[in-house]
């Protein structure tokens, strides 16, 4: 046992099918790296790379291996067919497509690995492989750098400092970004780069932290992260992988960071725990996907999923939780195990139009879910046994807050085409839950990489839409199979109920990959999905202006959270002051304002599910 293991004290108890972890976390600090103007990195405006264009040696490689005899055994056991049952029309309506536009190119990386980020203000953060790129929406490209260049503040040059796997979130409760970027493949080079911003404008002065990508000082380094942010934290997830072992032996475990976000953006030493040893009856959980909040950011605590992604076929779902931050008392980590009801399975390479190649697909792992109301709904690829083709599974877990877990899933596909990489977002409450857009790549022997789209509401499905259609095929290596996803981009605009932005990948001309960034609709209306009622608040702060207690009256519309937070005169966030339940109707605030200085300041009102309102004051 390695001496982290020792202090971390894992004690497990089974019971219902769930195993609970008493304080399995173990702290760590990291002091900030750099802070620095992404606009003023130098370009050296040549953005040069190199790109292997060699055959995979599946036999001389067991990690690949594994997962290509798999796909093998499916593809006997679920030949290509017509479906036994017939194609259905939607009986709702798609979303609508509104603005779209050509985002990152093929830059000598596949795949390019998209995602995306929007802020309130129209700033859009798209990353991939290699690239770093802020547009306004209307497809202003106004800042393209490199992943290398976007994190040179880190300090992590090199050859064997390669920078891969980007992911970026916006967040709105402190309207600024926050962008995790892998270094290095190995057990010595692997880091975790970390950057706050630290305004709104993600072309300005960024935070730079580094983390461990071997926190355990084995030979293992850090792949494939996930992550979310809650009201007070962020979580990256991601594999531990042993150097040079076989498929099956390599992977060591699946770790948790959970970062105190306050710090990130202040610039100071950034609080972290690191949860592992996370594992279901001895056997370890891996690949598991943070559970994003639906209509909102979610907190304090933090739910994420997994399941067994090479398998043929299966229904085992995991369900983790956190429960609470960093410093709460209490603060444990617990598993779930539930079942699906409909297997899941390892998908199949998809079909590229016109030629003897393929689409990868990678395995069956969570790509994407999200929370509301006590439900969660998820997605992944997965194979559909009835016609053969690699289609998403979609599911809904009910019962969540309770641990009483039902889980209803649906199979999406089909016959002529082959799907890969989905990831939803909310876009509204309808009569019997969560409405949602489901978004993802298609590709099929008479049709060209693209993307593709469709609406979720009261259990039914729209039909599946068009968002970019390819003009060319994905030709790249010498091998038969291509680099397709590995993942996809998909946010709500958060002060815009019913409006998500995507980002995928489609083969362009020159049958290189292509970003495409669009922007769907809730097609039973944007802005009137779900009602977004003010609070009223008062103006009348009194006293006004104040020397030491601040007092002031608000008329909630509904019970639930209620986050308050001090600005300056400038917007820019001092301190939250007050997080909190609070009760329908008139309520009185009020806060010791002795320690400010002199001047005028806002107080601004968040509760759950509504728009944020500011009240000001004069401090004398």
């Amino acid at each position: 046992m390695n001496k982290l293991n020792k202090i971390l004290m894992f004690f497990a108890v089974a019971f219902n099918n769930q195993l609970s972890a008493q304080q399995p976390a173990t702290r760590m600090i990291f002091p900030l790296t750099a802070s620095a103007s992404v606009s003023d990195i130098a370009d050296d405006g040549w953005n040069a790379s190199i790109l292997s264009l060699e055959v995979r040696d599946y036999m001389g490689n067991p990690d690949k291996l594994f997962l290509m005899q798999q796909k093998q055994k499916v593809s006997e056991l679920y030949p290509i067919k017509k479906s036994t049952q017939a194609n259905k029309s939607g009986t709702i309506p798609a979303p609508v497509i509104n603005t779209g536009f050509d985002g990152n190119q093929f830059n000598n990386s596949v795949p390019l690995d998209n995602y995306i980020a929007v802020s309130d203000s129209n700033k859009i953060v798209s990353v991939s492989n290699l690239q770093f790129r802020v547009y306004s929406t209307d497809g202003t490209n106004l800042l393209n750098k490199t992943l290398a260049q976007f994190c040179q503040p880190a300090g992590l040059g090199g050859i064997n400092n390669g920078k891969f796997d980007p992911k970026v979130m916006y967040d709105p409760l402190e309207d600024r970004f926050i962008a995790v970027v892998l270094n290095g493949f190995n057990s010595t080079y692997s880091k975790i780069i970390v950057a706050f911003s630290q305004t709104n404008d993600p072309t300005g002065v960024w935070n730079f932290y580094v983390l461990p990508g071997n926190p355990f000082n084995d030979t293992t380094w850090f792949d494939y992260p996930a992550l979310n942010i809650t009201k007070n934290e962020l979580f990256i997830t991601g594999n531990q992988i042993r150097e040079n072992v076989s498929w099956q032996l390599g992977f060591k475990q699946t770790v948790i960071w959970q970062i105190r976000k306050r710090e990130g953006y202040a610039g100071l030493p950034l609080v972290t725990n690191l949860w592992d040893g996370i594992a279901y009856n001895g056997r370890k959980i891996r690949n598991l996907h943070p559970v994003k909040g639906g209509s909102s950011i979610q907190g304090p605590g933090q739910y994420f999923l997994s399941n067994r992604n090479f398998d043929i076929q299966n229904d085992t779902i995991f369900i983790l939780h956190i429960n609470d931050t960093i410093d709460a008392p209490g603060l444990a980590l617990t598993i779930d195990m539930t079942h699906t009801d409909k297997a899941y399975g390892v998908p199949p390479h998809g079909r590229l139009k016109g030629i003897n190649r393929y689409a990868a697909t990678n395995d069956g792992r969570i790509l994407a879910a999200f929370y509301e109301n006590g439900k969660i709904q998820f997605a992944s690829n997965c194979i559909d046994t009835g016609n053969g083709r690699s289609g998403i599974f979609f599911g809904i877990i009910s019962g969540v807050d309770n641990q009483n877990y039902s889980i209803s899933s649906t199979i999406i596909s089909v016959d002529t085409l082959d799907f890969g990489y989905p990831n939803l977002s909310w876009v509204g409450e309808g009569t019997l839950g969560s409405q949602s857009i489901l978004s993802f790549e298609h590709t099929g022997e008479n049709r060209f990489p693209g993307i593709s789209t469709l609406f979720f509401a009261d259990g039914e499905f729209s039909d599946i839409i068009t968002v970019k259609e390819g003009v060319g095929n994905l030709i790249v290596l010498s091998d038969t199979i291509e680099r397709w996803g590995d993942y996809f981009g998909s946010q709500p605009v958060y002060n815009r109920n019913g409006k998500i932005w995507i980002a995928g990948t489609y083969g362009n001309a020159s049958n290189r990959h292509q970003t495409w960034i669009a922007q769907l609709d809730n097609p039973y209306g944007a802005e009137t999905s779900v009602p977004c009622v003010t609070p009223k608040l008062s103006m009348n702060i009194f006293p006004n202006p104040s020397f030491e207690m601040v007092y002031i009256i608000v008329d909630l519309p509904a019970s639930g959270n209620v986050r308050v937070d001090l600005l300056d005169l400038k917007g820019k966030l001092i301190d939250q002051i007050f997080y909190g339940k609070s009760n329908i109707g008139k309520n009185q605030f009020s806060f010791n304002a002795a320690s400010l200085a002199t001047g005028t300041y806002f107080v601004r009102f968040t509760v759950e599910g509504h728009t944020p309102v500011n009240a000001k004051f004069i401090k004398q």
